[in-house]
């Protein structure tokens, strides 16, 4: 038991003359010790109360991020080079330091992690509460399309929230054309809300309906609003929604954070809820025809919620392209409902 708790008692010791003496990577000697770019001024321990008080801030955060999908979806199993730069945390960082093409990793990730604290804030490059300053903030030009845009804040959210490179490339929506598909999964893969928002993205052939934004796109999508940030980290009810949940409504209720809305929609809850009810409910209908003709066409399976493997034709693939652009979007329309509308509307026409 002695040698038990020696062990113990020196364990302790070497943690305290560690915090004491924390040596940087300069090995610059401070007032009380050895200081440095990763270390606090002084003896390397004042400054940790900043983030690790008493006001339980950080567990906070914590708590709200246990229950967000990031946190929860279980996809940075997906840590192949063309996966891991959005998929693991690991792979998000690298890319954005090496700025490599397509968001691709050098390599396969070992011990994939999920977006964590680590992914989107400085955590300990100076031990002061600068270290929640986000690991990315640059405007963000799309892999798809090429257009670039600054949403502040959201640019973070952006630099994965996109729609990725098709192949075979989709057809000149003025003209249309064949296409043989090699892929069950043709499409922009997940999480397009990026372009959606601002007004990017889509087959747009033309059709009755215009291509216009929604006043989402003007009050939010700009580099003061912060777009994504506005709305999905509005004041926080728990694990419920808002905060580092990213959620902007209780997913077994379906109530919405209003906290975050209000701001705009300033004449309530009620009215709120039956906005996105009417725009959702649009949306889900014209997005149902469009998968109707699809699977009727023998290109679309619904169940397996895939494509076939077989010649798409005239607009049959950018009708295909929009409506899985829709589809992944997630938010039935709340994004960006005149560019939503507009993209199924006239993609039903063009296969009419």
């Amino acid at each position: 038991m002695k040698n038990y708790m020696l062990l113990i008692c020196t364990f302790c010791l070497m943690i305290a003359m560690g915090l004491a003496s924390c040596e940087g990577e300069d090995g610059v000697a401070g007032p009380t010790g050895p200081t440095g770019p990763t270390c606090p001024t002084g003896d390397g321990t004042q400054n940790c109360v900043l983030c690790h008080g008493s006001s339980q801030l950080i567990t906070a955060k914590e708590y709200q991020w246990d229950h967000s999908v990031h946190a929860t979806g279980g996809n940075n199993n997906h840590n192949a080079t063309n996966c891991a730069g959005c998929h693991t945390s690991q792979g998000f960082l690298e890319r954005i330091e090496t700025g490599a093409p397509l968001g691709a990793t050098a390599a396969v990730i070992e011990d994939p992690l999920p977006p964590n604290c680590y992914t989107c804030h400085q955590i300990h490059k100076t031990y002061t509460d600068a270290d929640w300053a986000f690991t990315q903030t640059a405007p963000v030009t799309f892999w798809e399309g090429g257009g670039t845009v600054d949403l502040g804040k959201a640019n973070l959210c952006v630099s994965c929230h996109q729609a990725r490179v098709v192949s075979p490339a989709l057809p000149d929506p003025a003209t249309g054309g064949n296409i043989t598909m090699t892929s069950t999964r043709y499409g922009p893969h997940h999480g397009p809300q990026g372009m959606m928002l601002p007004g990017y993205g889509g087959y747009r052939v033309a059709g009755p309906a215009p291509y216009e934004n929604s006043s989402h796109t003007l009050l939010l999508a700009n580099n003061t609003a912060n777009a994504c940030v506005t709305c999905h980290m509005g004041p926080a009810l728990a694990g419920e929604y808002g905060g580092h949940t990213f959620r902007v409504s209780n997913d077994e209720t379906g109530a919405i954070n209003s906290n975050a809305c209000i701001v705009c929609h300033t004449t309530g809850a009620s009215d709120l809820n039956k906005l996105v009810d009417k725009s959702q409910n649009t949306i889900d209908s014209l997005s149902l025809v469009l998968e109707d003709i699809l699977v009727a066409r023998g290109l679309y399976n619904a169940t397996t919620e895939q494509n076939l493997k077989v010649e798409f034709k005239g607009h049959e693939a950018g009708a295909l392209y929009n409506f899985k652009f829709v589809a992944e979007d997630k938010s039935r329309g709340v994004h960006n409902y005149k560019l939503a509308y507009a993209l199924l509307t006239n993609s039903i026409a063009s296969l009419q």
